[in-house]
């Protein structure tokens, strides 16, 4: 199996070097890595560090200016080189077998645009974890059996609340190559992603055997954002723009799971109670309003 992996950087060098080991303990694949930094602040003693490997199939590569996460994300795909990618998050952990079950998947169902193996979520020890978050995927998403949902079909579920963990995702190139970055987006560039994918064509296969981790942060940049406002912002903004795109394209039960919006609704109403506590009233504001809205 050939595959590019390409890791967006900006954290916690001891995590990325993990990152870099579960990538070379890969078996039966033929790989290579390309690991995007956003100029973080000790990038060169990063570097080094990975210089310091000696392994020729590891590029390492530093941003002119700070793209921000969505923008960083978007770099690393212009970067896959070979017909399928992923691009992993600089503090998950790829299972060796994870090439292997993408060829097993991909020899099923051949045509697929995204394929996500099974996926264990793991907290900062590398202990299993399953948060709120990711009991509401389970709740969300198709259920643990392989499964395979066409085009609007799977626009559709994912609209109503994104169940995937898309760092685990394996894009094709050919359908990646020429989508639009999509500015204002870092809350929620995944499920764009995602979408503007569904919109070239071909299916979304779901696998069963786990081949990645996933690590949940018990206080994530995402969650930050959460209790500001900031994510339910963009996330508004991005679901208004997609449901006229969508309408557009001729699918329309797409666009209406775009304005209704259910889970991400429910997401707001959850982070309600932190934000009054915390005495965070523009909060509270948007929060609401991009619930009831």
């Amino acid at each position: 199996m050939e595959l590019d992996v390409l890791i967006p950087y900006y954290g916690d060098p001891d995590y990325l070097m993990r990152a870099v080991h579960s990538v070379r303990a890969l078996v039966d694949t033929d790989w290579r890595l390309v690991i995007v930094e956003d100029c973080y602040p000790d990038g060169p003693a990063v570097e080094k560090r990975i210089a310091e490997l000696g392994d020729d199939r590891i590029v390492y590569h530093r941003n002119e200016s700070n793209l921000g996460t969505a923008g960083n994300h978007f770099r690393c795909v212009q970067l896959a080189e070979r017909e399928r990618f992923v691009v992993m998050g600089a503090d998950d952990l790829l299972l060796p077998n994870y090439g292997s079950q993408l060829a097993e998947l991909l020899e099923r169902y051949p045509d697929a645009a995204l394929v996500q193996p099974g996926v264990r979520v793991i907290d900062e020890t590398d202990q299993p974890f399953l948060p709120l978050p990711d009991r509401v995927k389970a709740l969300a998403g198709p259920g643990k059996k392989e499964t395979e949902l066409l085009g609007e079909a799977a626009a559709v579920s994912l609209l109503r609340g994104n169940w995937l963990y898309t760092p685990a995702i394996t894009y094709r190139r050919d359908l990646t190559a020429h989508l639009p970055f999509r500015a204002g987006t870092d809350a929620v560039h995944d499920l764009g992603l995602v979408v503007d994918v569904l919109l070239q064509g071909g299916s979304l296969v779901i696998g069963e055997e786990p081949a990645f981790q996933y690590r949940r942060h018990r206080a994530g940049h995402s969650s930050s954002a959460a209790k500001t406002g900031q994510r339910f912002e963009q996330e508004r903004d991005y679901f208004t723009q997609i449901e006229a795109e969508l309408r557009e394209r001729g699918w329309h039960q797409a666009a209406r799971a775009a304005k209704r919006r259910l889970f991400s609704r429910l997401n707001a109403l959850t982070q309600l109670p932190g934000a009054v506590a915390s005495g965070q009233g523009a909060a509270v504001r948007t929060l609401l309003g991009h619930a009831l809205r």
